[in-house]
């Protein structure tokens, strides 16, 4: 017989930023009930210190106070009692992304980690949900829901802890779009001000949706909702079972940036690859985890790098970019790589490995010492991809190994073992490309990209960057003659050093992070004129520069070099043979 159910009951205090949430545990350990709130949030791996948040607890149990203990800083323990227990505790919510909660007079949300305590050893009971709030607010989450009207405030439930904080909920006056993939419903709920082009969302979402479908073959859900938060300037996304949390700059959702609408919908095709690649494919480390400490995992190339690379890939053959524009946002990443001098001490296994310290906390110092397993990681996909259709004639592709994959263990529900896709890869190309891709993985150099595209038809070029804000993709009529390898940022007193890079001049002139440039050669400078003394000096020329740290004037010498051709654009060659344009075409055509 089942124990009843754990019930949770929140009520909202929007001025004061408060969830406030009443537990109730009819069978709690007798020997003394442990709660936890966990250290992290599944998809995002970083210690988050959830508990800080949680402003008051305390317990009860038939309305008499029980002594409550904390044991850890985020584990509490109760006095044993004989009977049911309550626990009230408050949550302050004021933080805008997707990983925890929020709450104001114009809306709220919450990511259940942060708001669902633990009940130690009663995992796999029935959680159940109560929620009110203001009764003109709307309220949009993938939880089943118990009782109360669609997109109104009601009771949900989920089969155990793991599902119960895998629904996140928006709330407020919400903007509802729905659409049919696949044969199944689907909604985004729009929070916050905004003049989003609803009718281009219906469309282009809904062959986002259809295409990976059918790409799957089979969903893992009945139903989905993309709960999305329209803010100033903002971006991120994290995935859910049944939905995906989504905050972006309100202008994306307009359409009338044609890139920033395309970055949303990139947004929107990777968190939705996800329900396949990390929600039905689970990594085993993680979904093995009772979320109390970090889970060192090598793979997080494969979820996330290969979600990176599929995420615009899908744009393409969906036919909601071009080839040319596909090719372009390659070239951008791969420039983003090549001026990351850490890319030479840190290997993509690393990476993963290194999430929970580096990724999440980045720093001045970041790109000199470390690379991101979503940029590396999709790149890397790229060029497996790649691989695996020149070496077998186009029998083969990286869609082959996502197939098998789902196959094994998303429909299984298997979760995916450490280091098996070497493994699945050696099943499927044999060991010699299984070693190759080993190399990539754990080698601390540069991934064989120039010379796999040149045998698709692509050409690779480079050149130095123009300025500060060029990220690449395109050719450019004029560069610059010289280069000091430092980003800096205006500031009223001068132009204040934001980045140095590793081995560049800037830091051979002993220049910091935070130092405020304003002389050079005896004149005042600002950011513009400094960047654009820079960029047209003559390399090996000394130049007297003047500058402040903690509010002391120094002087050093700062000697420009010729510009490193580090970023790059690709160009897709008309005069190719039959054989190289087929392959193109099954690589990138719309299908």
């Amino acid at each position: 017989m089942q124990s009843p159910a754990l019930s949770y009951s929140i009520h909202l205090e929007p001025e004061a930023h408060l969830f406030r949430v009443t537990l109730e545990i009819p069978e709690p350990d007798p020997d003394g009930q442990v709660l936890a709130l966990p250290a992290w949030v599944p998809g995002s791996y970083t210690i988050r210190d959830l508990a800080r948040h949680i402003t008051q607890i305390s317990a009860e149990s038939r309305g008499a106070a029980v002594q409550l203990h904390k044991m850890a800083t985020d584990r509490w323990v109760c006095a044993a009692v004989k009977g049911p227990l309550q626990i009230f505790y408050s949550v302050y919510a004021l933080d805008q992304s997707v990983r925890t909660a929020f709450l104001d007079q114009l809306g709220g949300f919450f990511n259940g980690p942060a708001l669902f305590l633990r009940v130690v050893g009663q995992e796999q009971q029935m959680h159940a949900l109560r929620i009110t709030g203001p009764d003109h607010w709307q309220l949009g989450t993938s939880m089943p829901r118990a009782a109360g009207e669609t997109w109104g405030w009601g009771q949900f439930q989920a089969e155990n802890y793991r599902a119960f904080i895998d629904h996140p909920l928006l709330m407020g006056t919400l903007t509802l779009l729905n659409f049919e993939a696949g044969g199944l419903p689907h909604h985004l709920l729009i929070q916050g001000e905004h003049q989003a082009d609803l009718q281009a969302l219906r469309r282009d979402m809904a062959r986002i949706c259809d295409w990976q479908q059918k790409f799957w073959g089979e969903s893992p859900f009945r139903e989905y909702h993309f709960l999305c938060k329209a803010r100033s300037n903002d971006y991120g996304g994290l995935e859910h079972r049944a939905s995906s949390a989504l905050v972006c700059a309100r202008d994306d959702l307009t359409g009338r940036d044609t890139k920033n609408y395309r970055r949303f919908l990139g947004l929107v095709s990777h968190e939705y690859f996800h329900s396949w690649l990390v929600q039905a494919i689970k990594p085993a480390v993680f979904s093995a985890s009772s979320l109390e400490r970090a889970e060192l995992s090598r793979d997080l190339w494969i979820f996330e790098g290969i979600t990176s690379y599929y995420d615009d890939l899908c744009l393409c053959r969906a036919g909601l970019i071009s080839p040319e524009q596909y090719l372009q946002g390659i070239a951008q990443e791969w420039t983003r790589l090549q001026r990351r001098p850490g890319q030479y001490l840190q290997s993509l296994a690393e990476s993963s490995e290194d999430a929970w310290l580096k990724l999440y906390h980045p720093h001045v110092n970041s790109a000199n010492f470390e690379i991101s397993y979503y940029n590396k990681g999709a790149l890397l996909a790229l060029c497996l991809d790649l691989s695996l259709r020149l070496e077998s004639a186009g029998r083969l592709s990286l869609d082959n190994l996502l197939m098998r994959s789902w196959k094994e263990h998303g429909q299984t529900g298997k979760a995916l073992p450490e280091g098996e896709a070497l493994q699945q890869i050696a099943d499927l190309a044999g060991t010699q490309m299984a070693e190759q891709l080993k190399t990539w993985i754990e080698a601390r150099a540069e991934l064989p990209l120039e010379s796999l595209l040149a045998r698709m038809g692509i050409a690779l070029h480079s050149r130095p960057a123009t300025g500060l804000s060029d990220s690449g993709g395109e050719a450019a009529a004029t560069v610059p003659t010289a280069w000091i390898g430092a980003h800096w940022q205006s500031q009223p007193q001068g132009a204040q050093i934001r980045q140095v890079l590793s081995g560049s001049p800037a830091e051979a002139a002993g220049l910091s992070p935070d130092d405020l440039l304003v002389a050079l050669e005896g004149m005042r400078c600002t950011a513009d004129s400094f960047a654009g003394q820079i960029s047209s000096g003559i390399p090996g020329c000394p130049l007297r520069l003047h500058y402040f740290r903690d509010d002391v004037l120094y002087e050093t010498r700062l000697t420009p070099v010729t510009p490193p051709q580090d970023t790059f654009w690709l160009e897709w060659l008309e005069d190719v043979d039959a054989v190289v344009s087929a392959r193109r075409s099954a690589w990138l055509t719309p299908a």
